[in-house]
């Protein structure tokens, strides 16, 4: 009977909540009793026991296990039990993605949790994960999150938990731009040596509303966690309803959701065993992200997948019923009752100028490391599920990212050419904003906090592309104070070549002699605005680094910007900018013997917005002269 998996402790607890009418009230779970489980010192070759899991629905059923031996330090700090398992015809499918968790008890004391498999194995032979181990583990995680959140109060600082800054690349959001990102995520190595090659439980990932082409790029991304996305829907509404609300006990699915809503992500694994409110599961990490806020949901299987290799639950997630707060080496731990914290993200498309537009709602959970590529899958499969797009297409794009405390972030952007086309090209236009979320994310000066997210992509047939062909100046010299006036030549994609008219400002203390006039599309301005102040590149606080994010999020690709050097001398020292200097100070600052200095420079901007996508660049050359009319008027001139 289930009453039997609930350890002496909770069931006392239980039935004092009952009596008392506080059966509602979540418990605060407290540590098991020691006597409930086994140390693995008392594991011995031939003990017997019976293991809990669920096949289909939300039937817990049973099967056998039998203690083959116990390994020792498989890995720092672990132990293994190795078991062969029958019944619930495991002798044909074999250890099932989806077991993971799945408690065995041995003499009414909990043994572990089943965690770990052979491929290809010709017999269903499991690897156990002590469950004095899972606590352990969990226990250590708690008093780590404790500690930090008393050194927070008592200091006032935030633990960011980052990895040191990497260098950046001195690149636009094309491709995009890593500004001071920690070192990319490295998920804990898999125990690949063990046994000759068996390794943790892989814990099925179902994705409902992905396309085939985001999911594939979403297991590439996933697949060194030990996640196996597989594409699922939903439970029956009356499945939910009936089944959702039961409570977690030792056998039954565990689902652990990364995205909520329109589309879904979330893995399958099982119980392992509750203490009060306290949940334990899995016997191996999910991500490896240590402490975590992700939403702990029921779950229902529908089928078991017999495979060659490592069968595989196919399963869906139905209520969330509490927060897995722990992700660590030898299982995932979370608590009924708490809600999770999660990033609202929403997304209209309309993919031609008489489509209806369809709007696309989600939640995403807010870990640094994942919620780039959560974002950017999600945004991708918003196009992908609408269909083929046009060969040739011109995008109008709008994001806003709504943060805590600071005015949103807007971009607003027309994309159109062969990049944005193909099979990389609703990532291409999406990947903007998933570079934001990165940079505001998982940035080492200070916390950001990201409230909401808001995208408007409307796609329509036909390519809106002009190149600078050429350009000239209708005069190469110009007075101080006076005008350059410069006609380019735009060849659009498949038209006839337009020309274009700036008018670029001159000041009127601008010194004589040559000088030049740079025209470009806005990736070329923007790279020149890194190469003239690289201290952009390397923010000291959260102004810097958004000074360097709306640079970008407010360029537009359809304006030709043109640039003017200007004669405004300026150093960068420790720091600080420091602008408006004479020539003597600032060439003392910039000299070899100030090695913190660093020069930086200024161009005078003038930009025209065009009704094409520009690309390409051209440079002009001119002279600066007094009574440049007189000049040209005089004899041999």
């Amino acid at each position: 009977m289930i009453h039997d998996w609930i350890s002496p402790r909770a069931r006392v607890v239980l039935g004092l909540l009952v009596l008392l009418g506080w059966a509602d009230s979540p418990a605060r779970g407290g540590d098991p009793d020691p006597k409930s489980y086994w140390d693995v010192s008392q594991i011995r070759p031939g003990m017997k026991g019976t293991g809990r899991t669920v096949m289909v629905g939300t039937k817990l059923e049973e099967f056998q296990a039998e203690v083959l031996g116990v390994m020792k330090d498989v890995s720092p700090g672990r132990d293994m039990v190795l078991c062969r398992l029958h019944g619930c015809n495991l002798e044909h499918a074999g250890i099932i993605q989806g077991m993971s968790g799945s408690p065995i008890m041995i003499e009414g004391k909990l043994l572990g949790a089943v965690a770990f498999a052979w491929e290809f194995a010709k017999d269903p032979i499991a690897g156990v994960t002590p469950f004095s181990q899972m606590i352990q583990y969990v226990r250590s995680s708690d008093r780590r999150v404790a500690a930090e959140r008393g050194l927070e109060k008592s200091t006032g600082r935030v633990s960011t938990g980052l990895a040191p800054v990497l260098p950046v690349i001195d690149e636009a959001f094309d491709p995009h731009l890593k500004i001071g990102l920690p070192a990319a995520f490295d998920p804990p190595a898999p125990l690949s040596g063990v046994l000759g090659g068996m390794r943790p439980i892989a814990t099925p990932l179902a994705a409902r509303g992905f396309s085939p082409r985001s999911l594939e790029e979403l297991g590439r991304r996933l697949e060194p966690f030990g996640m196996a996305p597989v594409s699922a829907g939903a439970a029956p509404d009356r499945v939910v309803r009936e089944a959702g609300d039961r409570p977690l006990v030792p056998g039954s699915p565990l689902s652990i959701a990364l995205v909520m809503g329109d589309f879904d992500i979330s893995g399958i694994g099982t119980v392992t065993h509750v203490e009060g409110d306290r949940v334990y599961g899995f016997g191996h990490p999910m991500l490896g992200l240590g402490a975590c806020e992700l939403p702990m949901m029921t779950g229902y299987i529908h089928t078991v997948y017999p495979r060659a290799s490592v069968s595989m639950k196919l399963g869906s997630p139905l209520k969330v019923v509490g927060v897995i707060d722990a992700d660590v080496s030898t299982s995932v731990s979370g608590r009924v009752g708490p809600r999770p914290d999660l990033l609202p993200l929403s997304t209209r498309v309309k993919t031609g100028r008489f489509a209806d537009t369809r709007t696309y709602r989600v939640q995403i959970v807010r870990e640094p490391r994942l919620l780039p590529t959560l974002v950017l899958s999600v945004l991708t499969s918003a196009i992908d599920t609408e269909g083929n797009l046009p060969e040739d297409l011109t995008a109008r794009f709008r994001a806003v990212i709504e943060l805590e405390g600071r005015a949103p972030i807007v971009l607003e952007d027309v994309y159109s050419g062969p990049r944005f086309t193909g099979v990389m090209g609703a990532a291409a236009m999406f990947s903007p904003v998933s570079s934001i979320v990165g940079i505001l994310t998982r940035n080492p000066v200070a916390p950001v906090r990201i409230k909401s997210i808001d995208c408007d992509l409307a796609i329509e047939p036909g390519r809106t592309v002009a190149r600078i062909e050429s350009a000239r100046l209708v005069s190469d010299v110009v007075e101080p104070g006076g005008k350059l006036r410069a006609v380019i030549t735009l060849k659009p994609y498949r038209g006839e070549p337009r020309p274009l008219e700036m008018e670029l400002p001159v000041p009127a203390d601008y010194p004589e002699g040559p000088s030049e006039v740079i025209l470009s599309d806005i990736s070329g301005s923007i790279r020149r605005e890194f190469h003239n102040d690289p201290t952009m590149l390397e923010p000291r606080d959260l102004d810097g680094l958004f000074r360097v994010i709306r640079l970008q999020a407010d360029a537009v690709r359809t304006s030709v910007v043109a640039r003017i050097p200007s004669p405004e001398k300026a150093v960068s020292v420790r720091g600080r900018n420091l602008t408006e200097l004479p020539g003597s100070v600032s060439a003392v600052f910039s000299s070899k013997r100030d090695a913190s200095a660093t020069p930086l420079h200024r161009d005078l901007v003038t930009t025209t917005r065009t009704g094409w996508v520009i690309e390409g660049s051209q440079t002009l050359r001119f002279n600066v002269v007094k009574d440049a009319g007189l000049s040209l008027s005089l004899p041999g001139k």
